[in-house]
């Protein structure tokens, strides 16, 4: 993904997700481990008072006895079994060690196996329920009462304290006259019943069971309770899965936006290098998204001051050596001038005057060209050309400085080219301006002949200058492209011809450029000289105009 929107969007999203998956796999989690704590809790002290039953008997029949009535008490059969006939894990074997209650419980089949150990024992009750109703209510008062009854009644309260211990929910004894119940309860009660009472207030998860047995004569009520429903979605448990999910997508977040912070600081710390001066600084481009293209961006700029500070260097020595010739050949001549009394000698003197002051404007005009050139890419205006017809127009401007040099023109396009081939687009006066600076290059070198050739090679426009001359070493090729560069020394001028400034060729490259074309050059053509080649593409990327022309 490309777009930071979408980047950091998706990422939330898979956030969101994961977080809410996780959630709830440890809710469920949680909410098994706690509904297994619940339900041996909610049976501990039951099943205590059970095996403490059970070890009251002395004789084996009465262990079976005391067995059937429990199994009719809680609607169950009960069975004792050695450790070595249950199987049991290692967790669950401690878990029964320290007096609590292991179930395990089958949902698809409806019911639950309960396992516990008798104190100081290696025998288990073990038992399969498959639903908790009012019987084990009632039973587990019942229980309590018994426990109770083996107690002379003035160890009551202790022995209560100790059976209290053993429950996961309140046990409590209270005078009769203070319970609030309505009056068919109250009557149950007088005629020694169990009684069970719900407590709804509202919703399942604060809704409570109160069991309620009298004991004897004492005029007091054993109360079992409040013992409330087990709750699915506690506020507490709510409250940290909150908590852990904020930390995770703020994770998350920090993750995401970090590295998107960290690359923005480092293009920070590239713009406070490039306020102090240093243009060699670069971005690292890490992806093509928007502070990718960003940072792409910053590097083609700072690329772009350099090399213009560079070229304004370049161009401000080279200005300034270039100013000097013609300069010092004014003043001589002005000098000389000075002394010179003949008429003729004076004339001819302010002729060649003339012709430095025509160098120094031609000089400043190809200074000021580059320089608007190194400005930047202009708003170009393209028109479709006749290339063939542009270069005829050339040939006529020039036949004044040509002399005997031959300028030839050959069309080497074929009908396989198709249509309208001698059409291409561009601007075509940086066209025009392009070729005259190849060709006037070319006539400061030729000896006899030059030759401009125009074809097509495929979706390229491309014309060759050619010429007759000295040729240019291939380990010079790449350096006339530079601005002020000039290799008089190794390509021998004939006639006494100037060789430019050495802007010329940095022009042609800069405005190829700007029509998504290249300047080369070789040799070893047909007449032995140097050899330009431009060439750029005949139509715009997404604009075919060539085809309307013809349709026109």
């Amino acid at each position: 993904m490309n777009s930071i929107f979408f980047r950091i969007y998706g990422g939330v999203v898979l956030t969101i997700l994961l977080v809410s998956g996780l959630a709830y796999l440890g809710a469920e989690v949680v909410n098994g481990m706690r509904a297994e704590s619940y339900r041996g809790e909610m049976a501990r002290g039951t099943f205590y008072l059970m095996a403490r039953g059970i070890q009251r008997q002395k004789a084996d029949e009465d262990v079976e006895r005391w067995r059937d009535v429990l199994g009719r008490l809680m609607g169950a059969e009960l069975t004792l079994s050695y450790a070595s006939d249950v199987s049991l894990s290692d967790d669950e074997r401690q878990r029964l060690a320290a007096g609590k209650v292991v179930m395990r419980l089958s949902e698809e089949r409806g019911f639950a196996d309960i396992y516990f150990q008798l104190p100081d024992e290696q025998r288990y009750i073990v038992t399969r329920m498959n639903k908790v109703s009012e019987q084990q209510a009632r039973a587990t008062a019942l229980l309590v009462l018994d426990e109770l009854a083996q107690y002379p009644l003035d160890q009551w309260d202790v022995e209560f304290d100790r059976i209290r211990a053993h429950f996961g929910f309140p046990l409590s004894r209270v005078a009769y006259n203070t319970l609030r119940l309505d009056q068919e309860q109250l009557q149950r009660l007088q005629r020694r019943e169990v009684v069970l009472a719900l407590d709804d207030s509202g919703s399942s998860q604060h809704s409570s069971v109160h069991v309620y047995a009298p004991i004897g004569n004492t005029g007091q009520v054993l109360v079992l309770g409040p013992m409330t429903l087990f709750d699915q979605k506690p506020v507490e448990l709510i409250a940290i899965i909150g908590l852990l999910g904020l930390s995770v997508m703020g994770m998350a977040m920090y993750f995401l936006v970090r590295p998107l912070q960290a690359r923005l600081e480092g293009l920070g710390r590239a713009v406070e290098l490039v306020g102090r001066g240093n243009l060699n600084v670069k971005v690292e481009v890490k992806s093509s998204d928007a502070i990718g293209q960003l940072a792409s961006t910053f590097n083609g700029m700072t690329e772009h001051i350099r090399r213009l500070i560079e070229s304004q260097r370049e161009m401000t020595r080279a200005v300034s050596h270039e100013l000097r010739t013609p300069v010092a050949r004014l003043r001589f001549g002005m000098e000389i001038m000075a002394d010179t009394a003949s008429e003729p000698e004076r004339h001819r003197k302010l002729e060649e005057l003339d012709r430095d002051v025509e160098q120094l404007n031609e000089l400043i005009d190809e200074i000021l060209t580059f320089a608007r050139l190194e400005e930047g890419s202009p708003a170009l205006e393209f028109d479709v050309i006749d290339v063939p017809a542009l270069i005829r127009r050339l040939r006529e401007e020039l036949k004044g400085i040509a002399g005997h040099i031959e300028i030839v023109l050959r069309d080497n396009v074929t009908a396989a080219d198709g249509e309208h081939p001698f059409l291409a687009e561009g601007a075509e006066r940086y066209i025009h301006r392009v070729l005259q600076n190849l060709v006037t290059n070319a006539l400061r070198y030729a000896r006899h002949r030059i030759e401009v050739r125009y074809f097509v090679d495929g979706d390229l426009a491309c014309v060759e200058v050619e010429d007759d001359g000295p040729g240019i070493p291939v380990a010079d090729r790449e350096r006339i492209f530079l601005p002020f560069a000039r290799l008089d020394e190794s390509r021998q001028r004939t006639g006494g011809k100037s060789g430019g400034y050495g802007l010329g060729l940095s022009i042609v490259k800069r405005i190829a450029e700007w029509h998504g074309g290249k300047v080369t050059i070789s040799g070893g053509g047909n007449l032995g000289g140097a050899l330009f080649r431009i060439s750029w593409p005949r139509e715009r990327e997404g604009v075919h105009v060539l085809g309307d022309v013809g349709g026109a």
